[in-house]
């Protein structure tokens, strides 16, 4: 077993290494289904300037983004070495959109069934229809939305 049958493990994930390559996230994802990893965050390798990173990518010139404001995870501002910063943005992004599918949901749902309502709460209500639940949180409903979640996933009142 990977982890406590008790609690949700959230992975947080950084692509983008000099040994990745397009292959990295389909082997990842694969490997977060097998192992029913509930949640997961992840993140674009980035090369904050003065870190030693950043000094060896810009020596090698591969620093291709000089604006400081898309130095936050989210954004491809070096060239990888196996592949595109497209195909880096892209895979990033597809591995949000196939952790987060219906059909990867069920299969990593916990073993134990008093982390299913949490579970569930969490990857349906936030990752994969948190826009929905940020509307509503919008028309001021979100103290009602928190109140309900606790009540379903801790019974807490």
């Amino acid at each position: 077993m990977l982890h406590d049958n008790n609690m949700m493990v959230n992975a947080s994930l950084a692509f983008g290494f000099d040994n990745d390559t397009k292959e990295t996230f389909g082997q990842t994802l694969g490997w977060l289904v097998r192992n029913k990893v509930e949640t997961m965050t992840s993140h674009i390798l980035t090369p904050y300037p003065g870190t030693r990173l950043y000094k060896r990518l810009l020596s090698e010139n591969r620093i291709i983004d000089h604006d400081l404001s898309k130095y936050n995870t989210s954004h491809v501002v070096f060239q990888p070495r196996h592949m595109s910063p497209d195909e880096l943005k892209q895979g990033y992004l597809k591995m949000y959109d196939d952790f987060y599918s219906l059909k990867n949901i069920y299969k990593r749902r916990p073993d134990n069934r008093n982390l299913l309502m949490p579970y569930f709460l969490f990857n349906l209500g936030y990752r994969k229809y948190g826009k929905v639940t940020s509307l509503l949180g919008q028309m001021g409903l979100m103290g009602r939305i928190g109140q309900l979640g606790r009540r379903l996933a801790y019974g807490i009142e």
